[in-house]
């Protein structure tokens, strides 16, 4: 599942509690000056009234008084719009209430953060820029196995690019209440809070912000940057293996896949059900010590692998412990991105890659995108539909084997990391596991 998984950071109870009773409070102040007012006017109106009244039961001499207090709008007249002005008071307050907490909250807004310049990591010749990762609030599970992959990629063409930190901080300003408090402790806590950890006592740094010192660190890493393979040599890979007739796999891991191997591994079980609902739609309706076994088998056995690129804490920050926990060295792995299937699309080699090829396809949208390869001059020469999750893919595999094709698009959730590595291992053909491409590509999303 390739995504994103994409860490914001909330005002916690307390301070919900706070905005709300400061709410009140102050709708409660505006709203009782406002209403006070309008019962000052009512009174007057409703002792005029009652003089009235009393006028007209003294007898005719009074009679022409009352009905000129009726005229004038005293009487019930005056006694009804009182009564609207004491409905109007609360509302007229609520308002005021509102507008001055919104300027409270913009005026504590955090101002945008620090900009330190840092170099940017150049690709090598001809690797071609990286689709950018969005990152998820820790604890907020994607909604589903890449829907998810193209959101936390920004990678397909329509989807924004995450936003900068001057960005983010003009809409902290533009929320008023919590959000903007919460995200400016957040700031805080993830950078100057940490960088005061190692200051020693009676000493200050002064004037150099947590951006400088995080480029100044990363200077000292760059070399330890791994660079992923393009999308034009992904390409080139996929193309050499097809004209060679020799087997290839390209696998990707998402939230999903790296979810279900940290179960009861490098996460309590419980902990993965609540970060990850989705995963008995991606295909596991329980992660077990076998499926995980299969998984990971696969993905050492891979001949691509797609890494997710967010170091959210269901992405990156799961790869690497899950990979040492099962024993595979990363460093052995040939990497690519783990959207490599929207990178391919945005780049327009799609279609060029499955030009003149026998192409199979395996998922619940396999019979709409073959009419929409056939559409486009690709010769499908079978289809297989859903995959009932990681325990279906002993028969997929058994009709697989009944196909004549040269290259198999996967779009099976978690389960096509398996399947991909078994049609290559097994019947020596070229498997992509193309996700929710599939999905986007038919309903129209993007377009081939």
């Amino acid at each position: 599942m390739g995504s994103g998984t994409p860490a914001g950071t909330g005002t916690g109870p307390a301070g919900v509690r706070g905005v709300k009773s400061g709410k009140r409070s102050t709708q409660t102040k505006a709203g009782t000056s406002a209403g006070a007012a309008h019962k000052v006017r009512a009174g007057k109106a409703g002792s005029t009234g009652s003089a009235v009244g009393r006028a007209g039961k003294a007898g005719p001499a009074n009679g022409s008084n009352a009905s000129r207090a009726s005229r004038t709008g005293k009487g019930k007249a005056g006694l009804r719009q009182a009564t609207a002005g004491r409905r109007a008071a609360p509302a007229r307050g609520r308002r005021a209430a509102a507008r001055a907490k919104q300027r409270t909250a913009m005026r504590r807004a955090p101002l945008p953060a620090p900009q330190a310049s840092t170099p940017q990591a150049m690709p090598a010749s001809g690797a071609g820029p990286a689709p950018r990762q969005a990152t998820l609030p820790k604890g907020v599970a994607p909604a589903g196995r890449e829907g998810a992959a193209a959101a936390n990629a920004g990678s397909a063409k329509g989807l924004p690019a995450p936003a900068q930190p001057a960005e983010q901080a003009v809409q902290a300003q533009a929320v008023p209440g919590g959000y903007a408090e919460g995200y400016r402790d957040g700031v805080f806590a993830g950078g100057e809070a940490l960088v005061a950890q190692h200051i020693p006592p009676d000493h200050i740094l002064p004037a150099v912000a947590a951006a400088d010192l995080i480029a100044a660190g990363f200077r000292q890493y760059a070399p330890s940057l791994a660079r992923l393979a393009s999308p034009h040599e992904m390409a080139g890979h996929i193309t050499a293996a097809l004209d060679a007739q020799r087997p290839l796999s390209v696998v990707r891991l998402g939230d999903g896949e790296l979810l279900t191997l940290a179960a009861d591994t490098v996460l309590p079980g419980q902990e993965v059900q609540e970060l990850a609902p989705f995963l008995p739609y991606a295909g596991v309706p329980c992660s077990t010590p076998d499926i995980r076994a299969m998984l990971a088998e696969a993905i050492q056995a891979a001949d691509w692998v797609g890494v997710p690129i967010s170091r959210a804490p269901t992405f990156q920050g799961l790869l690497f412990p899950v990979l040492r926990h099962f024993g595979i060295d990363w460093s052995r792995l040939k990497l690519t991105s783990s959207t490599i299937n929207y990178s391919l699309h945005q780049s327009g080699l799609v279609l060029p890659v499955l030009q003149g090829r026998r192409v199979l396809l395996i998922g619940s949208q396999a019979e709409e995108l073959a009419a929409l390869l056939h559409s486009r001059g690709i010769h499908v020469t079978g289809i297989i539909g859903s995959v009932a999750g990681v325990m279906d893919v002993p028969r997929v595999m058994q009709q697989t084997a009944e196909h004549a094709f040269d290259i198999a698009l996967v779009a099976a959730g978690i389960p096509a990391v398996i399947l991909c590595r078994r049609i290559a291992g097994e019947l020596g053909k070229v498997a992509l596991d193309f996700g929710h491409l599939a999905d986007k590509l038919v309903t129209g999303e993007l377009q081939l």
